[in-house]
């Protein structure tokens, strides 16, 4: 029997208690997350009133479903929001984009199956459809005109094997069919005799409430009761917290580890902190070594938050880095961050973060941002994932230093600049100055003058666009440099200036 997956996840809200909300929230039961709700998050989301009891009722649904309380990460979370921008690229059609899809729905809740199997397009009988003749079930047929129609069975088997997969499923085996049955790349979802997927979705999904004692309750929603103060910020590695204290203790870091964090705030107002750990070459850290990232975020006496996650060292042009978004208040924080090598010391240093908060309807830049390591990802990428823009990925050179062989790109991010009717893009100048002094104590003093430069608009990131260019380095001599980057907005008449300083070696 056919069903329709949007039914077995609808969520049932009361709108009149809704109506004052803004649409930022009231859109927050309807969109991926109604594929986690309980039926007690159900009834307690109808007694949402508020923008301000919106927040702090997506805050505690998703901290029942934080595996690691304590920890500045959630990490399903995380996942969940990568599995909702992977299944808009890969089950997308044309009349739906993918997380609305049958497959991405099942994607996002379980992720990919054990096992997967496919039943190549088999052409049926043609069959000419009459408005005389039964329609046999197929009812997106038109019968208003005689008509042939090629019938399919293409079809997909999901299987969830409980042996090899960490999901509750409460049964050795789940299988769910798909089937596009007029090959038109709708895939459909098929209930099976021995697969009621109802159940199984409820069971997954409350596979994912890590915390239970995070509990909600609907007068929390109603009365607007102040939340909890959170559980203090602790390692679970006792050599990581080691590490740690002997930095606050005033221990000097490690001087071959650098630390870039900027500040950015997503389209619907989620703001994030990426912070980027960058070993130059010859530190002794191997690309593609499995490491622990950790890591302490202290402001004034008080430590609000660590992490510590398995992490992978990734290459850049002969360096290695990793890197992970954090979310902080506007505040001055002190960072402390490392990476652990089985077997070996933790690696640890400290950089000042500040956060000043940014309005996600201003328009505004980002910092400048220096790099010899561009590129565009293999995967689809997160709104908060560090320093990714519209699928491509900047590695900024932490330690600021460059050689005479490199092209140095600087980046910026530009939020809401005014868009020209006629091309339907910014419309920019940007003006470039470099000035410094070379090794031998030369000054050094070159200016370009204002240029229209084309803003490539960020994909999956509406209303921001990036702006960047490429200097090879070849003909500078080794020095100290600062690059002045003023770029304006000529539609709306807003000028920016920005600069970085930086290196140059042989």
């Amino acid at each position: 029997m056919r069903i329709l997956f949007s039914a077995l996840v609808a969520v049932s809200i009361a709108a009149s208690a809704n109506a004052a909300l803004s649409k930022e929230y009231a859109n927050f039961p309807s969109g991926p997350a109604q594929l986690l709700f309980t039926a007690e998050e159900k009834d307690d989301w109808n007694h949402v009133e508020t923008d301000e009891l919106a927040r702090a009722f997506i805050e505690k649904f998703w901290a029942r479903r934080d595996p690691t309380p304590g920890t500045l990460a959630n990490e399903y979370r995380d996942g969940f929001d990568k599995r909702v921008k992977t299944a808009d690229i890969n089950y997308s059609n044309a009349k739906q984009k993918g997380s609305v899809t049958d497959r991405g729905k099942v994607y996002i809740l379980m992720g990919l199956p054990t096992n997967l199997q496919k039943t190549e397009k088999k052409s049926s009988n043609v069959q000419t459809f009459t408005p005389q003749m039964p329609r046999r079930g197929l009812d997106e047929i038109d019968a208003s005109a005689n008509r042939s129609v090629q019938a399919y069975t293409s079809k997909e088997v999901w299987i969830w094997d409980q042996g090899k997969s960490k999901l509750p499923l409460g049964q050795p085996k789940v299988e769910l069919i798909f089937v596009d049955q007029y090959d038109s790349n709708e895939w459909k979802l098929d209930r099976l005799p021995s697969t009621d997927p109802l159940v199984v979705f409820e069971r997954v999904a409350k596979g994912f409430i890590f915390q239970p004692g995070a509990t909600l309750d609907a007068s929390t929603y109603t009365d607007a009761a102040p939340a909890a103060a959170p559980a203090p910020a602790k390692f679970k590695n006792d050599a990581l917290r080691a590490a740690v204290d002997e930095i606050r203790a005033g221990k000097a870091g490690a001087t071959n580890l650098f630390v870039s964090s900027s500040e950015f705030v997503t389209p619907s107002g989620d703001h994030f902190v990426p912070v980027q750990l960058y070993a130059p070459t010859g530190t002794g850290l191997d690309a593609n070594a499995p490491v622990t990232f950790f890591g302490a975020i202290d402001q004034g006496d008080q430590t609000v938050a660590v992490f510590e996650t398995p992490a992978t060292l990734q290459p850049s042009n002969g360096a290695v880095y990793v890197a992970r978004s954090l979310v902080l208040a506007p505040g001055e924080y002190r960072g402390i961050f490392g990476v652990a090598v089985q077997g070996k010391a933790p690696v640890v240093t400290a950089a000042n973060i500040s956060v000043a908060g940014i309005d996600k309807d201003a328009a505004g830049v980002s910092a400048l941002m220096l790099s010899n390591h561009i590129f565009t990802m293999s995967e689809a990428q997160a709104p908060t994932d560090p320093y990714t823009f519209g699928g491509m990925r900047v590695v900024l050179k932490s330690d600021g230093t460059f050689r005479t062989k490199d092209e140095l790109w600087y980046f910026i991010e530009l939020r809401n600049p005014g868009v020209d009717p006629a091309s339907k893009a910014p419309k920019l100048t940007v003006k470039l100055s470099l000035t410094g002094k070379t090794a031998q104590g030369a000054p050094v003093k070159m200016l370009a003058p204002a240029e229209e430069t084309p803003a490539q608009e960020l994909k999956g990131v509406p209303g921001h666009w990036g702006v960047g260019q490429s200097i090879p380095l070849d003909s500078f001599k080794p020095g100290e440099y600062t690059l002045a980057v003023k770029v304006t907005d000529v539609t709306s008449n807003h000028s920016y200036d920005l600069s970085s300083n930086f290196r140059i070696v042989e």
